[in-house]
């Protein structure tokens, strides 16, 4: 027989006198105490106290004593159970994150507390005493607060007691914890309230919550601030800014700059660190809050302890409802299958929400031969509702990241948004179409008045070399040619992954053109500036300006990008970054970060795993 369900339409009593018979009926040891009467053979004993510890088991934002907050306050499934916050905010500004002190830090503090109510025991006698008990972690990660004279402060399980008096008149508690669920804690805890008179057990209850994950943004997910990295008077990141300042203020976004000079980590005789994207990597944390979510938004630092700037992450991000979380090796490895360049989030992206992933489903560039740091491979696994990390062959690519080469953008879709991936296979088709129009077009020339840059140890390291040739001299070039061939057969086990993972028709996904070209070693980068690399803000997307040939007096593929996102109803934006960020093998997405809202739905709880 099916197991009893509640529903939204049983009377509340009904469904609290249900949960009263199961637990008096039960074998589980573990099932909560009702504190039932002794029974026939002592009808005239006394009764017990009806002893209760209260949560939001229904997930609405607030504690009630009566219906599924009661019924199902030791529970915790997709749809019922409470849920409490690892507190790694700031709101006071005192420069140490919430959940890390035994204080509540003001009103703003205290919301993000998970309330636990000790329900009032009327007619308890005079000597009774509770004790409070918490499994779940091994080390304190978690706290629990009471209320007292109108007050928050911690409360000592392993010494303090509830009097009769407290009993009698309830109590009220807040849980947080510090941490998010780890590789040895999966974020779950019980506590337990034991009532007692001398040795006299009179009652028990326990309640089951759970700490919320971290979720890492979704690209589709609200943007409220554009990042991206500053550098004095430095020319060609003047001129990146300045693009995604007129951007930016044109859709009414903020925007903001981490200034890459400041003294705290600026390198010397280095310019600005400019990867925004890789230094740094936009979540979030939420609880049931009612109307909406209760929670923050968090920046996870990059494992790398030599990314000097991202220390910007907690000295400059954190605040009121802006939390941190970093996780890497206690010792950095440094064996020969890491690759420092994996554990930089360009190489961490979120395949957007589809059928069994409600928050979508992580995926990075990751083999074993050239690994990202272990422990932040399991703390993104332990956080379960976007995982496992879905990991995919990069070793091809010089750098590793997988936004080199994917990207995604809202649509009319069955799933509400289309795949992008790099395509050589189409930029060589496109150039041959040119010319087959016109053999003229074979002599249009690509990337004029653009540079490269001698790489470093070579002879003339630093110097400027022309980049402009012709469409016919690419398409001439054999060994240009045969790298985009085999670079488009790894592109295409990437896709047929990523499409094989979320469902996608061939009709969801687009192919954006750009031609690959050899670095060292086998490995490569983009030639022609990399647009699927691209920002995307609501229906926009930032893309690396082409610097494509000029036919019919327009960048053939600045118009071929524009209409191509046009009929997908995106609005495409260019941004000059050829020198800052294109001739260092990264295009607008390593360059710049989004900080996202909070869905206002949010639904890790029914997608926990």
């Amino acid at each position: 027989m099916p197991p009893v369900r509640t529903s939204k339409h049983r009377p509340h009593a009904l469904v609290a006198t249900l949960a009263l018979l199961l637990a008096s009926c039960s074998d589980d040891p573990t099932a909560p105490t009702q504190n039932a009467d002794a029974g026939a053979d002592a009808v005239d004993a006394p009764a017990r106290p009806r002893v209760r510890l209260l949560v939001d088991a229904n997930r609405d934002g607030t504690v009630s004593d009566t219906g599924d907050d009661e019924a199902f306050r030791a529970s915790w499934d997709a749809t019922h159970g409470a849920v409490f916050l690892a507190n790694v905010d700031d709101d006071d500004d005192d420069d140490a994150l919430d959940g890390a002190d035994d204080v509540v830090n003001g009103d703003a503090d205290a919301a993000d507390l998970a309330r636990v109510r000790v329900a009032p025991i009327a007619g308890l006698s005079e000597g009774s005493t509770g004790r409070l008990t918490l499994t779940g972690p091994e080390t304190p990660t978690v706290r629990v607060f009471r209320v007292d004279d109108g007050a928050w402060r911690r409360l000592d399980l392993a010494t303090e007691t509830l009097s009769t008096a407290d009993l009698r008149a309830g109590v009220e508690l807040g849980v947080e914890s510090s941490d998010f669920p780890t590789a040895d804690w999966a974020g779950e805890i019980t506590l337990s309230l034991a009532v007692t008179r001398g040795d006299e057990a009179l009652g028990e209850d326990r309640a089951v919550l759970r700490v919320a994950p971290f979720v890492v943004s979704s690209s589709l997910d609200e943007a409220t601030r554009i990042y991206a990295t500053g550098g004095g008077g430095v020319l060609p990141l003047a001129r990146f800014l300045n693009d995604l300042d007129a951007i930016t203020a044109e859709a009414s976004l903020e925007f903001e700059t981490v200034d890459g000079l400041d003294p705290e980590w600026r390198e010397r005789d280095r310019g600005p660190d400019v990867w925004t994207e890789d230094y740094m990597e936009f979540g979030w944390t939420a609880m049931p809050g009612g109307d909406a979510p209760r929670g923050m938004n968090v920046v996870m630092r990059t494992p790398r302890p030599d990314r000097r700037i991202a220390a910007w992450t907690r000295r400059d991000f954190v605040g009121p409802d802006r939390g941190y979380v970093w996780n890497h090796s206690r010792r950095y490895p440094t064996g020969r299958a890491h690759d420092p360049s994996l554990d930089s989030f360009g190489n961490l992206e979120v395949l957007p929400p589809y059928a069994g992933h409600p928050l979508g489903r992580l995926f990075h560039g990751n083999v074993a031969e050239r690994s990202s740091d272990p422990v932040l491979r399991e703390f993104l696994n332990a956080q379960r509702v976007q995982g496992p990390v879905l990991e995919v062959d990069t070793s091809w690519l010089l750098v590793g990241h997988v936004d080199e080469v994917v990207s995604f953008i809202p649509a009319d879709s069955p799933r509400g948004w289309k795949m992008l991936v790099a395509s050589p296979r189409a930029a060589r088709a496109q150039l041959q179409a040119l010319v087959a129009a016109d053999p003229a077009n074979g002599e249009r020339v690509m990337f004029q008045g653009k540079n490269w840059y001698r790489p470093e140890g070579h002879p003339q390291e630093g110097r400027a070399y022309s980049a402009a040739r012709t469409i016919n001299s690419i398409l001439a070039d054999a060994d240009l040619m045969a790298f985009n061939q085999g670079d488009q057969a790894h592109i295409d086990m990437m896709r047929e992954t990523l499409q094989a993972e979320a469902g996608l028709t061939d009709a969801e996904v687009i192919e954006i053109p750009f031609l690959m070209w050899e670095i060292e070693n086998g490995q490569g980068a983009a030639y022609m500036p990399g647009t699927v690399n691209l920002l995307l803000f609501g229906r926009n997307v930032v893309m690396a300006r082409p610097h494509a040939a000029v036919i019919g007096g327009a960048d053939f593929m600045e118009t071929h990008l524009t209409d191509l996102m046009r009929a997908e109803g995106i609005t495409v934006h260019f941004a000059e970054q050829w020198d800052i960020l294109h001739t260092a093998l990264g295009e607008v997405h390593c360059g710049t970060d989004a900080l996202r809202r909070i869905p206002a739905q949010s639904v890790w709880m029914e997608a926990t795993r």
